[in-house]
């Protein structure tokens, strides 16, 4: 019976009974005025009624025309449903729900919705015949546990066939659920027994049932071996086929397993709504710790748990269709359940209903199609699904144009002219494309024109068509600043002939802003090499040299980068001539190193006239006096330091206009600039304190480092700055983006309770170290921080968070862990101890390399059979200290 069926009942039960003709009492009568005002309220109330329903019909109507001009708007489906559920009409609301289902998949929350309606009008065979359709749709859309419930409710109310599909359904996959699959279990048994009475065979069914469940890890499944004890112990004399021994071994495993699992499961229900990326890498890392203990279809469960929490993350998918690809279902099975009988093009449709944008989901579609021998008409039908996507960038659609090209060619037969043109049509369809959609942005680095150009050379045999899309390639965007570029199509031009690439090389090395000339340059002296007479080469060593020397001069260096290969003919020429002052030059001068053309032994050129004038001017120049300083001042100075070499006096005030400055005095090289350092005298000794409090502030992107200016280093401040000691309110932070500010991690962490302070470490460059302090009020903000924001992911970076406990100072064997927490297995050494982490740019010599040979050779002289050698390190061998090596080099 329908809704409306139901009101217009209850209307004619709350109708008076006419009485008999002639027996009317006077009350009837006396209440014909009364009667008369209630009908009229009752028509008002009708009246409202009908207003209402008719502004309701009117907004569904605008509701259904607004999804018509805009169908990709999710939240305007949203709407139209809710509407439809407020009219409380089952047609309207089974409408908008293939209307939504059409354009994207129902979420378990909306499916449940329907659902439940669904179930408790439908009585009759068919009607659950069709609710239960209606279910396996929700179940293909999305892995719920809820939604399985619910089903679960179905099959109560089913006859005994439909009952057991349904269990046959929900069972293998939803019962393998860690924390909820014990509830299914429990409803499958009560719908047994309900259906099937408590007979021998019932029984004997039932404890099978039992057995089922306790081998799988499930949450509380203690209880429920306690139920199959009792009914074992109840009913032993109908039981059969019992194995307690293998059932307790069973048992045993899913126990230690659950054991394993149970950790994940709560740090997955702990996690917030709003932590979409936490929630994936948790399941990742979830699968990934417990891959080798679990079944296929327990992994291929929490891939589908992954992929119901984190639906609009394309990694997610593309995960579990890696899975898929590598364990692909047995097409020859057939499983009533549909987690497990859904293909993988099922699970990338799926994947692509969820993350319509994802360029990556769209070329998994296509490798799978082709993997499964799809003819091309089913990848041409992908290609006509991407246009109907509105991507927001070109660089997806660039992704997707550039497999399908890729599929073509590997499926092209190029013997064929036909074939061969078809492949060039669909470049340059692709190209067009782009470029009306996206205009100059549509692939700045010619992508699809490179691959383009690269089949002209080879395959597609047109080098001259070849040569002109390499042209354009290069003309557009800064293309022609990149030398890989220019290298790839000189070795594409070979095809030409020689000629084709000297004119090319030559044409390259005179492109202005080239990335890396020497590069270039090299390429081209090894092709004139092999290939070009002497005039040839001596050409291009000329302009090679050229381009060298102007693009280090537009560096302002004198040298080429530290780490370039040396000449090993000029070397052994330096090495063979006498030493030489080196005469000092100006930064107008670059030096460049020729490569080496065999010839006699070159000397040394004489410097030239303008060289030596040069010198002459330098040495003549005064060299600037020292300021004198006056040591009774001192309690009024500060030492500054860190500058960066172009930093003015007037920037350093302008930086701490807190203190009052007397003078600055930065000290200066022999050739008058700055060293990037100098004293600042203050107007009052109490300013020296006040400035020491502002130490590291930033000056031109570097940290200024304030220190005081005690002669005596016996009495200089050698406190730390910062506390030493365990602090429980105090977070350490690592892993943090180089670019996040003090304001960035305040505002991150600012919802976990009150801040103190916020500080990042930086390097003396100014650049940050990835490493912050962030100081809370209280000690239980920081506990919550460290619970909530540990492993959170900022811009990328998946930062570690845990209280404040640095190794105490002066204590060189501790490292630290975490937040700074002493590290027990570190071990101590006499010369330093502790890890040390060796950084680009360290020029310490390792101590070995002072030792003399002869020393080291004696500790490896062998020893007699149960001695120690002298050279080994045993626990009870005392180190040896600095002084004792001193002792020993001098010997």
């Amino acid at each position: 019976m329908s809704d409306s069926e139901m009101k217009v009942v209850e209307e004619e039960k709350d109708e008076p009974m006419d009485a008999p003709e002639g027996e009317q009492t006077e009350a009837q009568t006396g209440e014909t005025g009364s009667s008369d005002s209630d009908s009229m309220d009752e028509s008002d109330e009708d009246e409202d009624d009908d207003d209402g329903e008719a502004l309701m019909i009117k907004q569904y109507v605008e509701q259904l025309a607004k999804i018509d001009e805009d169908k990709f708007n999710y939240d305007n489906y949203v709407q139209l449903l809710e509407i439809a559920h407020k009219m409380t009409d089952l047609d309207k609301i089974r409408q908008s729900a293939e209307i939504f289902a059409e354009a994207y998949p129902l979420s378990p929350e909306i499916w449940l919705r329907w659902l439940k309606i669904e179930v408790a009008i439908g009585n009759s065979p068919d009607e659950l015949r069709q609710v239960d359709r209606l279910f396996r749709r929700a179940l293909g859309d999305y892995y719920s546990v809820e939604v399985a419930q619910e089903y679960a409710n179905l099959a109560a109310k089913a006859d005994a066939e439909l009952a057991d599909t349904i269990w046959d359904a929900l069972i293998p996959a939803y019962g393998l659920h860690v924390t909820k699959g014990r509830t299914i279990f429990e409803a499958y048994r009560e719908d047994h027994l309900a259906k099937n009475g408590d007979g021998p065979e019932q029984l004997n069914r039932l404890a099978r049932i039992y057995e089922q469940e306790l081998k799988i890890p499930l949450r509380n499944m203690e209880d429920s071996h306690i139920e199959y004890k009792l009914l074992c112990e109840k009913h032993k004399a109908v039981l059969v086929d019992l194995n307690p021994e293998k059932f307790e071994r069973r048992y045993r495993q899913a126990k230690d397993l659950l054991q394993k699992m149970m950790p994940y499961e709560n740090r997955l229900a702990a996690l917030e709504p709003h932590c979409h990326q936490e929630r994936a890498d948790l399941y990742r890392e979830y699968i990934r710790e417990c891959r080798s203990q679990l079944e296929d279809d327990d992994l291929q469960v929490l891939y589908e748990r992954s992929c119901t929490d984190c639906c609009l993350d394309p990694t997610v998918w593309t995960d579990y269709l890696k899975y898929l690809d590598k364990y692909p279902p047995d097409p020859d099975e057939t499983e009533a359940s549909p987690v497990f009988a859904q293909s993988v093009l099922d699970v990338v449709n799926r994947a692509l209903r969820n993350c319509p944008w994802s360029a990556e989901l769209y070329v998994e579609k296509m490798r799978i199609c082709e993997r499964e021998k799809r003819g091309k008409a089913d990848i041409l039908k992908i290609m006509e699904e991407v246009a109907t996507v509105e991507f927001q960038a070109p660089e997806p659609a660039v992704k997707v144009w550039l497999e399908y090209l890729t599929y073509l060619r590997r499926h092209a037969d190029f013997e064929n002219e036909k074939e061969r043109e078809i492949l060039r049509s669909n470049f340059e369809l692709a190209w067009n494309q782009l470029g009306r959609t996206w205009g100059e942005l549509a692939d700045p680095e010619c992508k699809i024109l490179q691959f383009w150009g690269r089949l002209e050379y080879g395959a597609l045999k047109d080098p001259l068509k070849g040569r002109d899309l390499w042209q354009s390639v290069m003309d557009s965007s800064d293309n022609s600043t990149r030398v890989g570029l220019w290298i790839e199509y000189a070795e594409l031009e070979a095809t030409r002939g020689l000629d084709a690439v000297r004119k090319l090389y030559r044409k390259a090395i005179g492109s202005i802003a080239l990335n890396d000339p020497e590069t270039l340059a090299a390429a081209w002296m090894r092709f004139e090499r092999v290939n070009g007479s002497l005039e040839q080469l001596t050409t291009c060593q000329e302009l090679c040299v050229a381009k060298v020397q102007e693009f280090y001069k537009s560096l302002g260096n004198q040298k080429p980068p530290k780490g370039r290969r040396s000449d090993p003919k000029k070397d052994a020429d330096q090495s063979d001539s006498p030493k030489k002052k080196p005469i000092k030059r100006t930064h107008d001068e670059h030096e460049f190193k020729k490569p080496a053309i065999p010839s006699l032994p070159r000397q040394k050129p004489e410097p030239t006239l303008e060289e030596n004038t040069k010198r002459i001017r330098l040495e003549e120049e005064p060299t600037p006096a020292k300021p004198e300083i006056d040591p009774t001042k001192d309690v009024k100075r500060v030492f500054i330091s860190n500058l960066s070499f172009d930093a003015t006096e007037d920037q350093i005030r302008a930086c701490f206009p807190e203190l009052n400055f007397k003078s600055i005095e930065l000290v200066q090289s022999s050739s008058g600039k700055s060293r990037g350092f100098g004293y600042a005298e203050l107007n009052h000794e109490a300013d020296v304190q006040k400035a020491l409090t502002l130490d590291r502030r930033p000056l031109n992107g570097r940290p200024v480092f304030i220190s005081s200016l005690a002669r005596d280093k016996a009495a200089r401040p050698n406190k730390f700055k910062y506390s030493e000691r365990f602090e429980p309110n105090k977070l350490f932070v690592k892993g943090l983006p180089f670019e996040a500010t003090p304001d960035d991690i305040r505002k991150l962490f600012e919802p976990h309770g009150k801040l103190k302070d916020v500080r990042v470490v930086y390097y003396r460059s100014g650049k940050s170290k990835g490493l912050a302090y962030v100081e809370y009020e209280s000690e239980a903000a920081a506990k919550s921080a460290v619970v909530h924001m540990d492993q959170y992911c900022m811009d990328g970076f998946t930062i570690s968070v845990d209280l404040s406990a640095p190794p105490p100072r002066g204590n060189p064997t501790a490292t630290t862990t975490g937040g700074g927490a002493p590290d027990a297995e570190a071990g101590g050494s006499s010369l330093g101890g502790g890890k040390r982490h060796v950084v680009k740019g360290d020029v310490k010599q390792k101590l070995s390399t002072l030792i003399p040979t002869a020393l080291l050779r004696k500790t490896t002289v062998s020893t007699p059979a149960g001695q120690v050698p002298t050279g080994s390190a045993t626990p009870s061998a005392k180190p040896k200290s600095n002084e004792d090596f001193r002792k020993m080099l001098l010997k």
